[in-house]
C-alpha cells in the first residue's frame, strides 16, 4: 500500500481486510466461546468494531440479538456501514463508553483493540462493570510482543537513521501482559474468569506478506511518523529485510508465521 501520512493517521479498511480470513479466526473462536454462556438473543456491544467484520460474525453467532458496533475511526465506520447496512454502527470512544452509566449489555465484546488503549488497570474493570448481571465481558488481544514482527519496528525507530522522527512523538507500546495480569485485575469483580491462548500459524508466500499484514495494524503508526513516502518506502524495506533474516522458508518455499493471541472472558 502507498499512502500519505495524513491517511495513515486513520485506519485503512481495505488494507486491514486483505487478511480478513486470518483475522476472523480469533473473532469466531471468541464468539463461539461466549455463545456457550449466553443462549438466546443477548444485547451486545462490539467495541472497536472496525470495518464491521467482527460485528457481522457476532450477528451470525447470535442471530436476532440487539447488536451495536462502536468505533472511533470515521473510515472504519464508513466501511462497516457500506459492507453491512443491515447492522447498527455508532461512533464512539471506548474509554468514554467505559465511563458511562448503566449495565444493559449482556455481552461486551472487544476484538484486538484493547491493547491500543492506556491504563488497562482501570479500563478493564470499568468495562466489566458495564456488563449486565449474568453477562460476559469477552476480549482478545495479540500476544506477539516478543516476535520479530513486533520488535523490529521498535528497533528501527531507535536506530540512528530513524530516531529523529520518533524522538518527539514516540510510538506507544501495546498494553501487553501475561494472562495472570488479566485474571488478577478482573477476578475480584467477576463471578468467573476464563483465560486461554492460541497460536495461529499461517503458511504464507514470504516476508512481504507479513509486511502487508502488519501494515494494516501495528506498522501504521510508524509509517505515519515519517516525513514522506520515500522515507516510508525505506523503512518498509528495512523492516522487510529484518523479517527475511528472522523467518526462514520451509522446503516448499512457504514461510510459517506464528501469531499468538490471548483470550479473556469474565462473567458478572
Amino acid at each position: 500500500m502507498s499512502a500519505g501520512a495524513g491517511s495513515l493517521r486513520d485506519w485503512n479498511p481495505e488494507q486491514y481486510l486483505k487478511f480478513d480470513r486470518e483475522r476472523n479466526r480469533a473473532v469466531c473462536d471468541l464468539a463461539r466461546r461466549a455463545r456457550e454462556h449466553l443462549p438466546g438473543r443477548p444485547r451486545i456491544v462490539d467495541l472497536g468494531s472496525g470495518p464491521g467484520n467482527s460485528t457481522a460474525i457476532l450477528a451470525e453467532t447470535f442471530p436476532g440479538s440487539d447488536l451495536t458496533g462502536l468505533d472511533a475511526s470515521p473510515t472504519m465506520l464508513a466501511a462497516a456501514r457500506a459492507a453491512h447496512p443491515e447492522l447498527r454502527f455508532e461512533a464512539g470512544d471506548i474509554r468514554a463508553w467505559a465511563e458511562g452509566t448503566g449495565a444493559d449489555d449482556e455481552l461486551v465484546f472487544a476484538n484486538s483493540v484493547l491493547h491500543w488503549l492506556p491504563q488497562p488497570e482501570t479500563l478493564l474493570p470499568r468495562l466489566l462493570g458495564r456488563v449486565a448481571p449474568g453477562g460476559v465481558f469477552a476480549f482478545q488481544v495479540p500476544a506477539n510482543w516478543e516476535a520479530p514482527v513486533y520488535q523490529l519496528p521498535r528497533e528501527l525507530a531507535a536506530a540512528p537513521r530513524w530516531r529523529e522522527f520518533f524522538h518527539a512523538r514516540p510510538v506507544s507500546d501495546w498494553q501487553t501482559h501475561e494472562l495472570s495480569y488479566f485474571y488478577d485485575l478482573l477476578a475480584p469483580h467477576a463471578a468467573a474468569v476464563e483465560l486461554w491462548e492460541t497460536v495461529y500459524v499461517y503458511a504464507w508466500p514470504g516476508p512481504e506478506t507479513i509486511v502487508a499484514w502488519y501494515e494494516g495494524s501495528g506498522l501504521r503508526p510508524y509509517l505515519a511518523a515519517l516525513p514522506d513516502e520515500a522515507a516510508r518506502q525505506e523503512f518498509r524495506a528495512a523492516y522487510l529485510e529484518g523479517l527475511r533474516q528472522a523467518h526462514r522458508p520451509q522446503p516448499d518455499g512457504k514461510l510459517l508465521f506464528p501469531f499468538r493471541r490471548q483470550f479473556v472472558m469474565a462473567r458478572r
